[in-house]
């Protein structure tokens, strides 16, 4: 008996630029191609301005954002009657080895759903998309997600279609 092998599956590499610049005293702007800039600044704790984006709090919202867009394209290849998606995120830096850094983020994500929707689904995908974030996978904090599941009665809106994956 002859066994062919599977054929060796490529992947992909991307690549992604920005730019930073100074601006003004302790703030700066970052950029990339074709994209808004954004002001940005060390936080007041670390003598930082108020009131503009710092490092730390793009560093949380990645993580946020990379859980709720793989959550997004997974749930599109389900009937997932999805409501809403909103989601608060809370990292912690602590003085560790040596030095501060992210110890732990949490996400917590309020996930509305079609009453014809079984909780454990809606589980499963917050679980495989915390799985496969590639942010998540690619940071060494403790990433906890705290998925809050809403079943929506019938009658009360109607659901937003989820988006086709990129």
């Amino acid at each position: 008996m002859t066994t062919t092998a599977a054929p060796k599956r490529t992947y992909k590499s991307f690549e992604y630029r920005t730019s930073t610049r100074w601006v003004s005293d302790k703030k700066g702007a970052i950029a990339s191609n074709g994209k808004p800039e954004v002001g940005v600044a060390s936080p007041p704790e670390f003598k930082g301005v108020p009131g503009v984006w710092t490092p730390e709090d793009l560093f949380v919202a990645a993580i946020d954002v990379c859980q709720m867009t793989t959550f997004l394209s997974f749930a599109a290849r389900t009937d997932l009657q999805l409501r809403s998606y909103e989601s608060a995120a809370h990292g912690l830096l602590e003085f560790a080895d040596g030095g501060y850094r992210f110890t732990r983020v949490t996400l917590k994500p309020r996930i509305t759903v079609g009453p014809d929707t079984d909780q454990r689904d809606v589980e499963r995908l917050v679980h495989d998309a915390h799985t496969h974030c590639l942010i998540v996978r690619s940071v060494n904090s403790v990433v906890d997600v705290e998925p809050e599941i809403i079943l929506q009665c019938h009658g009360e809106i109607d659901p937003i279609p989820v988006p086709s994956p990129l």
